[in-house]
């Protein structure tokens, strides 16, 4: 008599399919945020070597010339540092097709960039941008100026260099602030008085859409400039002082003009859209931005979370928290204010 097999193949029951996937989405569920993490800390380090990177060119534009760049004679001659140093950078064949000679031109006309400056300031320059911005370095930026708009394509920058904290009459560097930058400036190391390691070379910051924008949602306020009324520096001043003590929230739904242009030409020194950038906000400040005419008040902005990169006179690179100490933060965008610095 032969007995029968008791081991027959069988398939999976619902109740152990459903115990699979559940189990299978508590793991997805646990590695995703590890995921999530490891990018962005892959971006962070990639975005902290950028910054490495156009600090030792400015350094080395130093050792050239015993003093660091300055920025250009005006807006129409308004050269940034960032193009200035791209010899020292490995962009020889991209400062080549600059003519310094031809002036740099003024994007917000009907002329825009002078040729061949405007096939420059359309070329992407990896390093000047951080991997963690979501905005497209290279698009078309749209300038208003009254009933009139001009069309061009840039490329933006995520790395902008330090005119001073912004406060007193510092919102107009076209004259000398309390930065390392101004217009036509020679500062050398020497004058660095409080330290090079005590002393901000540049600063992360993000780049805007490319145009204008009667509102905007809150979560993009640091994407864009509240503009302001007037033509004068004193003008900038009193705007500034009066959004200091406002509430973010209820300035930026109350606000109608919002530039967009902030950060979207690398080639360009002065105002928003170019590579300066002072330290009146705490970096990722809830306030946005502010400008009148070529007059800013700005702050370090980023993607990264809880602070930015910031490349100190020293050729270090610093991660600063949002949470740090106003007036130790400012302390850093000075080069002789004397402050006795803690550790930041």
């Amino acid at each position: 008599m032969r007995l029968k097999r008791c081991s027959e193949a069988r398939g999976f029951t619902l109740v152990e399919l459903l115990v699979v996937i559940a189990i299978i989405g508590i793991l997805v569920g646990l590695l995703l945020p590890a995921v999530q993490a490891a990018r962005a800390a892959a971006r962070r380090m990639s975005c902290s070597n950028n910054v490495k990177q156009v600090s030792l060119a400015t350094h080395n534009y130093h050792s050239t010339f015993n003093r660091f760049p300055g920025i250009g004679d005006s807006i129409t001659n308004g050269w940034s540092v960032q193009a200035q140093i791209l010899p020292y950078a490995e962009q020889s064949g991209l400062y080549d097709l600059i003519d310094f000679e031809a002036g740099l031109g003024r994007a917000a006309s009907t002329t825009g960039f002078n040729p061949p400056n405007d096939e420059a300031a359309a070329t992407v320059i990896p390093f000047y941008n951080c991997p963690s911005d979501d905005v497209r370095p290279n698009k078309m930026v749209t300038y208003t100026r009254g009933r009139n708009s001009y069309g061009w394509e840039h490329a933006g920058l995520n790395y902008s260099f330090n005119v001073g904290t912004g406060t007193g009459t510092n919102v107009d560097y076209g004259s000398p602030t309390d930065g390392l930058f101004w217009r036509q400036s020679k500062t050398q190391f020497r004058d660095i008085l409080d330290g090079t390691s005590n002393t901000i070379l540049l600063a992360e910051t993000l780049m805007g859409p490319g145009a204008d924008a009667a509102e905007i949602p809150y979560h993009l306020n640091g994407k864009f400039v509240a503009t302001g009324s007037g033509r004068n520096v004193s003008d900038m001043q009193q705007f500034r002082d009066s959004v200091w003590g406002q509430d973010p929230r209820t300035f930026i739904g109350s606000h109608t003009n919002w530039s967009g242009t902030r950060n979207t030409a690398w080639i360009s020194g002065f105002g928003s859209g170019g590579g300066s950038i002072n330290g009146w906000y705490t970096p990722n400040n809830a306030l946005p931005d502010l400008a009148v005419r070529a007059y800013m008040v700005s702050g370090p902005r980023s993607q990264h979370e809880g602070g930015v990169m910031v490349g100190l006179a020293d050729g270090s690179v610093r991660f600063v928290t949002d949470s740090i100490d106003l007036e130790l933060y400012r302390g850093l965008w000075t080069v002789r204010g004397r402050e006795v610095q803690t550790e930041f």
